[in-house]
């Protein structure tokens, strides 16, 4: 006496699956939805899309109440849905019917096919901890990821030998602010650690394009909302690290003057002297090279035993 629902895409792999279980399965649409949930016949397979049933409003959503009178359900996801035109939508077919899938088998544990849901997506580290012992991390876009120069050249690999600690980058090219805020405070980071963030430009947000990426155009955002959100981002893990009695050093590499003085009198922000372009570049002939990255160590390491 049970009831089985196939749900997915309206083509024909979600009628040929329910079919393959049970011959009789049949579809639920628009001229027939009534008839199911007032009836309920026993020992019935049907099978149905978002597509098939009436438009959700705020008054009622038909593919849960028809998900509500199943025993069991099959969630059959295509290869590609019918209204994935390779955007982004909050409200498609795929996000509402994993969503509904979810709230039945929260209840009811009744739901096959969910473990294929992506959960991690936007939660990806650049890097991992290495080590119990205490370590230095390193933060920020290319620069300070060291692009352009060899590993062992790179001011945080310098600073690391300096103190004889192992070193993590979780620095990305391209990235903005918010970006570096969201992986230090994502983080492993431990009481005794060292964290150096090399501060990139304001102009750059965060966007997603099948991975995280800085949109360097930022036009749809006033200078002033760029800069407040550089601001709280950075208040962020200044007030994290002094929780968990970690060494912060931020470093302004690329950012703008204004944030320098914003940030002036905060003890971990190292102030770096003026300079107009790099003392050298590195082997892409745009990225500082292997003397900049060499005075950037030496200005953080004497500035630690300084403060």
């Amino acid at each position: 006496m049970t009831i089985t629902v196939y749900i997915g895409n309206n083509d024909t792999t979600l009628s040929d699956t329910a079919k393959k279980h049970d011959c009789s399965a049949y579809l639920i649409h628009k001229g027939n939805y009534k008839e199911f949930l007032e009836q309920c016949p026993p020992n019935t397979t049907v099978y149905t899309s978002l597509t098939d049933l009436p438009k959700i409003n705020n008054k009622r959503c038909v593919l849960y109440d028809i998900l509500q009178k199943a025993d069991n359900i099959v969630f059959c996801q295509p290869s590609k849905w019918s209204d994935d035109n390779g955007e982004f939508n909050l409200t498609s077919q795929q996000m509402l019917i994993e969503y509904f899938l979810l709230l039945i088998n929260n209840r009811k544990n009744n739901v096959v096919g969910l473990m294929n849901i992506a959960k991690n997506k936007y939660l990806n580290l650049e890097e991992k901890r290495t080590s119990t012992s205490n370590v230095l991390w390193v933060a920020g876009c290319s620069i300070s990821y060291g692009v352009g120069v060899l590993p062992t050249e790179k001011f945080g690999t310098i600073i690391a030998k300096t103190l004889a600690i192992p070193m993590v980058n979780i620095a990305k090219g391209g990235s903005s602010i918010e970006y570096a805020s969201d992986q230090i405070l994502r983080s492993d980071i431990q009481k005794g650690d060292i964290v150096v963030w090399g501060l990139t430009s304001e102009y750059r947000a965060p966007s997603w394009n099948h991975g995280a990426k800085a949109e360097k155009n930022s036009a749809i955002l006033t200078e002033e909302t760029r800069m407040y959100k550089a601001v709280t981002s950075v208040y962020q893990v200044i007030n994290f690290c002094n929780k968990l009695k970690v060494k912060l050093i931020l470093l302004p590499l690329i950012c703008s003057e204004q944030l320098r003085v914003y940030l002036n009198n905060e003890k971990d922000f190292y102030q770096l002297p003026y300079q107009t372009e790099p003392l050298d570049y590195g082997t892409d002939n745009v990225h500082p090279g292997i003397k900049q990255h060499k005075f950037w160590a030496d200005f953080c390491i004497d500035s630690m035993n300084l403060k």
